[in-house]
């Protein structure tokens, strides 16, 4: 992040550049989430190897143990609230690309070098598909035109256009890693038609499927109904519920040392639920919401509204460097200044191994595509892309991955950040 749905990938806009070497400077609603772990527990006084399992047929539940306790942890799917999507399926508006500086015949070259046919850019350019604002060219392709690209003949021109701001989904793709495509297809919840219509738009990207002509798909969907239900199917996204598990041998002082050295987290206010946990016979657990600090807590497993004039771009950058803070630094916005404070805060390590630990996903050009914050085991708090259709939610590194692909494929580097 595979069933791990992750849509219109962070990408994030705010990137920036730096070299290895420069490097070197869940809520009380989900209490009831623990029902997928089965308590074996032996009676009172009897040997005890395993105090809980879980189903070995459950592959979405699993029980991971280490300096942070033992983890109870559980796949689950998010998808944006249809309160959200009442502009987005109502206001529908034509794809339109939009090359900045660029005339038509500079445009045309693009598309030549990129795999477009001769004929396939006449229809591109054809009278009424294009004009020309200021400097630049705008592009409404027409419905021949977006549906006459084999998928390996969109891949080679989408990725070519991606990050040039030709178009928000081109740069900021629908993103179906591993089988999440074909879930998606397959699982009833959209119509004959429109599968059809979705298969022939997406384009493979390594392992992923993408969907970069989001605006001409809901365009064909004739019912606000429908576009509703569509948009929401694209919109699932797997993330990762956690619980500690607190039993009566459970070393609360061992759990405090991993949990409470961080900013902004009170583990003293914590620790007396567990110590009521741990005096029960079968003990119990508890939402990681206690053991995260307060800007995620309030964010965790929600979507941000669309953002207003004057408002942060909440990214991943944003999401990162604000984790432990009481009140957001908006300065988190600015690469420059960014990437300033990794290098004065922070130092490269090998591997994450502490609460507060950091991931970055870097490219072959040594820029900087995404952060996380790390968390436990392989499980990081995330904000993937700078986009409000983008939940902030837990996902386990190598799903992380999964949602940015890329040739060659991304690298992951952990940071920690330097003590007094």
């Amino acid at each position: 992040m595979s069933r791990h749905k992750q849509r219109e990938s962070g990408q994030a806009a705010n990137s920036f550049q730096f070299t290895l070497a420069g490097l070197v400077i869940f809520s009380l609603a989900l209490m009831g989430g623990s029902s997928f772990i089965t308590w074996k527990l032996a009676s009172r006084g009897a040997a005890r190897t395993e105090p809980y399992a879980v189903d070995t047929k459950d592959k979405s539940a699993a029980v991971r143990s280490g300096a942070w306790g033992a983890l109870l942890t559980r796949d689950i799917e998010l998808q944006r609230p249809a309160e959200y999507l009442t502009d987005e399926v109502t206001l529908l508006k034509p794809e339109t690309w939009t090359f900045t500086g660029m005339r038509p015949e500079a445009v045309k070259q693009l598309f030549a070098t990129n795999g477009v046919s001769a004929a396939q850019i006449a229809e591109a350019f054809a009278p009424g598909n294009v004009s020309e604002p200021g400097s630049g060219t705008e592009l409404k392709p027409s419905e021949k035109f977006l549906t006459s690209f084999a998928p390996e003949q969109r891949k080679k021109l989408y990725l070519a256009l991606a990050g040039a701001g030709v178009n928000l989904y081109l740069d900021f793709p629908y993103i179906f890693p591993g089988n999440d495509f074909a879930d998606i297809c397959g699982n009833g919840q959209l119509l004959p038609e429109e599968v059809a219509l979705l298969k022939q738009l997406v384009y493979p990207n390594g392992t992923a499927q993408q969907l970069s002509d989001y605006p001409f798909l809901l365009g064909k969907i004739s019912t606000l109904e429908r576009r509703t239900k569509v948009t929401q199917a694209l919109s699932r996204q797997s993330a990762v519920l956690a619980r500690l598990a607190v039993q009566p041998d459970t070393d609360i002082d061992k759990i405090a040392s991993y949990w409470g050295n961080v900013p902004n987290v009170r583990f003293t206010d914590i620790r007396p639920l567990m110590e009521s946990l741990k005096q029960l016979p079968d003990g119990g657990s508890i939402s990681l919401l206690y053991l995260l600090p307060k800007f995620a807590r309030e964010r965790l497993y929600t979507f941000p509204l669309p953002a207003q004039a004057g408002e942060p771009t909440m990214d991943c950058h944003w999401t990162t460097f604000n984790f432990f803070n009481e009140t957001p630094d908006n300065r988190f916005n600015d690469a420059s200044y960014a990437v300033e404070f990794i290098r004065k805060n922070y130092y490269q390590i090998a591997a994450p191994s502490q609460y507060g630990d950091i991931l970055l996903l870097m490219n072959e050009k040594q820029e900087v595509k995404h952060s996380a914050v790390f968390i436990a085991d392989d499980i990081v708090f995330t904000k993937n892309g700078n986009n409000y259709r983008q939940p902030w939610m837990l996902m386990r590194i190598p799903d992380l991955l999964a949602t940015y692909p890329s040739t060659p494929p991304m690298r992951a580097v952990y940071m920690r950040r330097k003590t007094e």
